[in-house]
């Protein structure tokens, strides 16, 4: 029991700005790759959350997109824009340097440069737009929004499987090696609360996540020959996009639910 506690306050405190004090166990040392287990539970919480905030909005009579505006505002604030800012550094540092090393260097740097911002902006854009058209359906988008954080928690383990760290040091080197019934067991609470949708339709959003994932894991190994912490966070957003995208096409909603 104090394992489960301390792989959750681990989880918690990598992937929120949630205090976790109160969950640690003092005999039970910080082990972030058995963590892994949780993250999708926790990345589903989040969606879920925001989008008890989106409903809760509508039903104060905000519009649409101002609701929409304070749920992603919720979201922000509840994970610290974590990926968010490892995905700016990442759009800076494989598209604004000429090496490998100059890459990595760049995506080290705290400041954000133009690809980060337009990138940043662009989520955003998405992000808001998608999320307002699903709103449409209240019950309908939170269970989208959990779909969407757990998937997008999942694939940040995949580039950890399928590439290796591109710097020796850093927090994403710690997590090289992932423990292989953690990620069994992640995989398992991703489906289990994907399973408030259709089979068909979770899987053609899966698909699409790992297609997502595969193209930026082809980019970043050709371009820094590895993964980085902010590969990892570029990833959790590119997926959750491409869930929220794919599950605002017109024709989705026509899957059985």
């Amino acid at each position: 029991m104090s394992n489960l506690r301390a792989d959750f306050a681990a989880g918690l405190s990598l992937l929120t700005r949630l205090p976790t004090g109160w969950l640690h166990a003092p005999e039970s040392a910080i082990d972030l790759p058995r963590s892994t287990w949780c993250w999708p539970l926790i990345g589903g919480a989040i969606g879920a959350s925001t989008g008890g905030v989106l409903v809760l909005g509508i039903l104060l009579g905000m519009s649409t997109i101002v609701a929409t505006g304070w749920a992603i505002a919720f979201q922000l604030l509840l994970t610290g824009a974590l990926h968010e800012d490892g995905f700016a550094d990442c759009m800076d540092g494989l598209f604004g340097g000429n090496s490998p090393a100059r890459r990595l260097e760049i995506m080290r740097d705290s400041r954000i440069g133009s690809y980060g911002g337009l990138a940043l902006s662009l989520v955003v854009l998405l992000r808001a737009g998608t999320m307002a058209k699903l709103a449409a359906q209240p019950l309908h988008i939170i269970s989208i929004l959990m779909t969407a954080g757990a998937f997008s928690r999942l694939a940040l383990m995949l580039p950890l499987l399928w590439l290796r760290p591109a710097r020796a040091d850093g927090l994403a080197h710690q997590l090289r090696h992932l423990p292989a019934g953690c990620l069994l067991l992640a995989m398992l609470i991703t489906a289990l609360i994907a399973n408030s949708l259709s089979v068909l339709g979770a899987l053609s959003l899966f698909l699409g996540a790992c297609l997502a994932t595969l193209g930026l894991c082809s980019l970043a190994y050709r371009l820094i020959g590895g993964y980085t912490g902010d590969v990892l966070g570029a990833t959790a957003i590119i997926v959750e996009l491409v869930v929220l995208t794919g599950a605002s096409l017109r024709d989705f909603d026509k899957l059985p639910f």
